[in-house]
């Protein structure tokens, strides 16, 4: 089983991603997190992107065939990202939030070493701009955590999930 959290960034998608996990009791992988781990120090260019979604997708075939779920959480706006992923079948949840409550959430949360690149403006536009693909969306503005861990557990025991 592997579930895929997608948004735009301060959309909450590490948050939820991570309460989830504890919940089902299987691995959490960040894009961010798991760019810094292989790439340490890099700047945060498409490239070095898509050297942690591929990390991703492998960790996420590995963990597959051992029998093992796993949660990945990351943007995936690039149509070729969420190509590449659709070869592990991933139940696809978004998480929406408004330009304005994300450049909020950016400014709460402060300087993030692990997306020094993120600004007040970078993060307006994402979320104004981030196309919508998957039926299982969660308003993250409207919806706590728990609540959005609820519907993610419940999309995730949906037909082909986990048990």
């Amino acid at each position: 089983m592997v579930i895929a959290i997608a948004g735009p960034p301060c959309s909450g998608k590490s948050t939820i991603a991570a309460a989830a996990a504890r919940r089902l009791g299987i691995p959490h992988l960040s894009m961010d997190a798991t760019r810094q781990r292989i790439l340490p120090g890099a700047a945060h260019t498409r490239a070095d992107r898509q050297a942690a979604y591929r990390a991703m997708l492998l960790a996420a075939e590995l963990l597959c065939a051992a029998g093992a779920g796993v949660i990945l959480d990351a943007p995936y706006g690039h149509e070729e990202d969420r190509r590449e992923l659709a070869a592990v079948d991933p139940v696809w949840i978004e998480c929406r939030v408004s330009p304005e409550e994300a450049v909020r959430r950016l400014g709460e949360r402060g300087f993030d070493p692990q997306r020094p690149d993120l600004t007040a403006e970078i993060v307006g536009l994402a979320a104004a701009e981030y196309r919508y693909q998957s039926g299982r969306v969660l308003d993250t503005e409207a919806l706590s955590t728990e609540e959005c861990v609820e519907r993610v557990i419940a999309w995730a025991r949906g037909p082909g999930g986990v048990s």
